[in-house]
């Protein structure tokens, strides 16, 4: 063994250098990447309009590129010309293009998400058929958890085919809730009933004002609707909270909804007529 590295060295000490200098390459690559992923951890929070989006999908751009660029370098070490073999990646992308078409859709369409951010990390969204709180966004999937609690992880080339509702962008919502009430009710009372849950609630926002419209005139009923903004955060709690109020003055009589009453006849086996009245909701 001793006397064919002796005979052999001028030929092994070379390899040896290459491979020791190709470790130093990949070592000193790993630690590039990991000084700039780090510098940018700590740098992003200080950017005013970047979200938690960015991290992640940029964090793993910088590694695959920093790792190509120390992969070149070990091949002009070993002499392989790397110039020809970018021409053959070129040229086999193609084809490897077409093969991977849905994962290079879902890569370029997560780079669409973290330039043009129609969402971030805790938004609560719909998308297609799909509802719930974005968990992270990847370079190739977003995963979402349903407000059931379900795991969903979706390809991210899926969010440009279909619309993307987000109910957490904006910083407030209008509530909206509807009452009929009958033509032989008094419209002066209903409107009270709905202008003193509008002061009883104190989360209604004063700029955009609360507003109670007469939105219907239908066939049997007069359809009210009542309007008011809110913050995003409390949307749901106040537009229970404003249903639970209404069900709570029909239940005391303050409010009365109307009743579509129809006349059934019915023939009995002398041939005479029977009337029927049924009563049945306007809803």
């Amino acid at each position: 063994m001793i006397a064919f590295i002796n005979q052999h060295f001028s030929f092994i000490l070379p390899i040896l250098y290459k491979i020791l200098l190709a470790g130093g390459i990949l070592f000193a690559s790993s630690l590039i990447a990991r000084f700039i992923t780090v510098s940018l951890d700590k740098g992003i929070h200080k950017i005013k309009n970047i979200d938690d989006t960015f991290l992640p999908v940029a964090t793993l751009v910088i590694q695959y590129g920093v790792y190509g660029i120390g992969a070149l370098f070990i091949l002009n070490l070993f002499g392989i010309n790397t110039a020809s073999i970018v021409t053959l990646i070129g040229v086999g992308g193609l084809s490897v293009g077409f093969a991977l078409k849905d994962a290079i859709s879902n890569m370029a369409s997560g780079l669409m998400l973290l330039f043009l951010r129609p969402f971030k990390n805790g938004d609560a969204v719909e998308i297609g058929p799909t509802a719930g709180i974005v968990k992270t966004i990847g370079l190739f999937t977003t995963r979402l958890q349903t407000f059931s609690g379900v795991y969903v992880c979706m390809p991210n080339n899926l969010f440009w085919t279909v619309p993307i509702i987000n109910y957490s962008r904006n910083k407030k919502r209008r509530i909206e809730a509807k009452i009929s009430v009958s033509y032989f009710d008094s419209l002066e009372t209903a409107v009270d009933n709905l202008k003193q849950i509008i002061q009883d609630e104190p989360r209604f926002l004063e700029d955009p004002a609360p507003q109670i419209l007469v939105k219907q005139l239908n066939f049997t009923a007069v359809q009210l609707e009542l309007r008011g903004w809110v913050k995003t955060s409390e949307f749901w709690d106040v537009q229970w909270k404003v249903n639970e109020q209404i069900k709570r003055r029909i239940e005391s009589g303050q409010i009365t909804p109307p009743l579509l009453r129809k006349e059934i006849y019915v023939k009995n086996t002398q041939g005479e007529s029977i009337k029927n009245d049924v009563e049945l909701s306007d809803e």
